[in-house]
């Protein structure tokens, strides 16, 4: 009879980790922070990519349904009609976003802001050049811009917040107030309930009391392009 060699209780555990793997560990430290830095800063700037597109796609369909109108008749009732056939063709095919009332936003996003046209170089229906145009299969791959900081580098854009903050904006009548609220909600970065808050409270209002008011009307002309 065969008796069973006895297992030996240090069977199948995990071998200690050698002194090379270790240091390496300890040296992975800086690599993992940079790989992580990089890896926020291309989702934040994939969320701003997307919310500009979104403000320049619906910046453009203000603007078709302004050439449309143009093209016909001048009389409310057929601006009316047209946004409420285009507002039910869009949602059948697309879904929720086309309103009516949202295309009215549109429309007049496209009027409030229509000086900011000769910034937009290229539809958003157009296709961006690749990359990689004009280099041979064997050739360098471009190295991808990047800030010091470790943030990726992203082209400047006309417009630098997202739609829902631009409808908010669109109940300002006057334009240097109006200016004003986009360039400080950019800059400090104000969330839609924060810009609503400084609405309400009349920030620019008491700022124009306080201080020089054409110093106001200056910072508020500012081009946010002009900014960092």
């Amino acid at each position: 009879m065969l008796i069973p060699k006895k297992i030996s209780s240090s069977a199948g555990a995990p071998a200690a980790p050698s002194r090379r793997t270790a240091i390496v560990a300890q040296g992975l430290g800086p690599l993992v922070e940079q790989v992580r830095s990089l890896v926020h800063s291309a989702r934040r700037a994939a969320a701003t990519s997307v919310n500009a597109l979104q403000v320049l796609t619906n910046f453009e369909i203000g603007r078709l349904i302004i050439e449309h109108e143009q093209r016909g008749q001048h009389r409310a009732a057929y601006g009316k009609e047209t946004l409420k056939h285009l507002a039910a063709s869009l949602t059948t095919e697309f879904g929720r976003g086309f309103s009516e009332s949202n295309l009215e936003y549109m429309r007049k996003f496209f009027l409030l802001w229509k000086e900011r046209l000769p910034e937009i170089s290229q539809k958003p229906s157009a296709k961006s050049p690749s990359p990689l145009a004009g280099r041979t299969a064997s050739g360098p791959v471009p190295p991808i811009s990047q800030k010091a900081s470790g943030k990726l580098a992203t082209p400047p854009v006309p417009f630098t917040l997202s739609w829902s903050h631009y409808v908010v904006l669109l109940s300002i009548k006057d334009e240097p107030e109006r200016s004003f609220y986009e360039i400080e909600s950019a800059q400090s970065g104000w969330s839609i309930p924060e810009l609503k808050r400084q609405l309400s409270s009349g920030l620019y209002e008491r700022l124009a009391l306080s201080r020089d008011k054409k110093g106001l009307h200056k910072l508020a002309s500012v081009s946010l392009l002009a900014r960092d």
